[in-house]
């Protein structure tokens, strides 16, 4: 039911006065009749990702489910933050001034302990910051007083701060973890892709696509090594595209080209790699990001199959989830991925223009 108020005119000390927005009208709207000085009527906050009636869980009963689809995540809106009449009048007003953080392209996803996400979007282009607790996005863009990001692809949480690799600019960027800009680092890079820290030994790893190698680098910026050459040897890379660093394996590197992944220890020793190229269970078109969950196991996104592989650390393939699509659990290039705290599992699913997110049900190998 629409209301309607009628504008009312009273005499203060012989002049009229307006009792409309200026003057702290009341609000009234879908019912709700309240002073705007106290705030109007609040819309609470709403579930990121509510529980649905029936979990969509991979592998399909009876088989003991692993992995269980959280939601989406595309961009401010679906934070749901509370917002008070007063603040929805406010930002109708300043619509034109700020435009909503939308995901575009998501290429990399990294996820802090207090559940803010920090994503690599080229089509934005820029790091785009989305904190679930507080229900607040931004996007930062600028890294010097005449440039912004172009094609930011890779980012990494570092112990100050968020590391950002554009593949145009040719370099890695830092910014505060609120979105600030802080340096840039002025690596000697090819085409920067996938980037990863590993705090156990305070590097970052930044893979150079274009030369075939990967770069370790001090949180300074300090370049302390590197590893990888061009070709199909044990070591050597060909295109790699992705990269994490887990305390339980090291630096598993996606040997994009070579069609498989491949292990390092954090000091750039070569330990293993498993995967070819095939259409078999196991095997790989296209792959990109790669993270490692609390036990260990890898999960590799494949650009390709639309899907997510899940190994073992020797390689013995356990499971695979996704398809190409749009729904839930379905996929369209997806790219960079990640594992959180609570192994959580996030997926650049780009050219569906948002964040999967799935968990691991821990336990449940065997």
């Amino acid at each position: 039911m629409t209301v309607l108020a009628r504008r009312r005119t009273t005499r203060h000390r012989g002049r009229p006065r307006r009792h409309g927005l200026a003057g702290g009208c009341a609000l009234i709207a879908a019912g709700c009749l309240l002073p705007i000085a106290t705030g109007g009527c609040a819309r609470p906050a709403g579930e990121i990702f509510p529980t649905p009636d029936r979990a969509r869980v991979w592998p399909l009963p009876p088989d003991k489910p692993r992995i269980r689809f959280v939601g989406v995540l595309r961009g401010e809106e679906d934070l749901k933050a509370p917002q008070s009449a007063w603040q929805g009048l406010q930002r109708a007003l300043h619509a034109q001034e700020r435009k909503p953080v939308h995901l575009v392209t998501p290429e990399s996803v990294a996820v802090s302990d207090d559940d803010v996400v920090y994503v690599a979007d080229t089509g934005a282009p820029g790091l785009q910051v989305l904190d679930l607790n507080r229900r607040t996005a931004l996007t930062a863009r600028a890294v010097d007083e005449n440039r912004s990001l172009s094609s930011p692809v890779g980012v990494a949480l570092g112990k100050n701060g968020v590391f950002v690799s554009d593949a145009a600019l040719k370099d890695v960027f830092e910014f505060s973890f609120q979105g600030e800009f802080v340096r840039r680092l002025g690596l000697d890079v090819g085409r920067p892709g996938g980037i990863a820290y590993c705090a156990k030994v305070g590097h970052l790893y930044v893979v150079d696509t274009s030369r075939h190698e990967c770069l370790i680098v001090d949180e300074d910026g300090t370049r302390v090594g590197s590893f990888g050459t061009r070709g199909t040897g044990a070591g050597e890379l060909n295109f790699p595209t992705h990269v994490t660093c887990s305390a339980l394996l090291g630096v598993l590197i996606s040997d994009t080209l070579n069609f498989r992944v491949s292990r390092f220890g954090m000091d750039g020793s070569f330990v293993r790699s498993f995967g070819k190229k095939g259409d078999a269970a196991g095997d790989f078109a296209l792959p990109k990001g790669v993270a490692v969950d609390s036990e260990g196991h890898v999960y590799v996104a494949d650009a390709q199959f639309e899907n997510v592989q899940v190994f073992r650390d020797d390689g013995q393939l356990l499971m695979a989830f996704g398809e190409e699509g749009s729904a839930p659990g379905e996929f369209a290039i997806p790219g960079g991925l990640t594992i959180d705290r609570r192994d959580r599992i996030w997926v650049a699913d780009a050219y569906n223009h948002r964040l999967q997110v799935f968990q691991y049900l821990a336990g449940s190998e065997g």
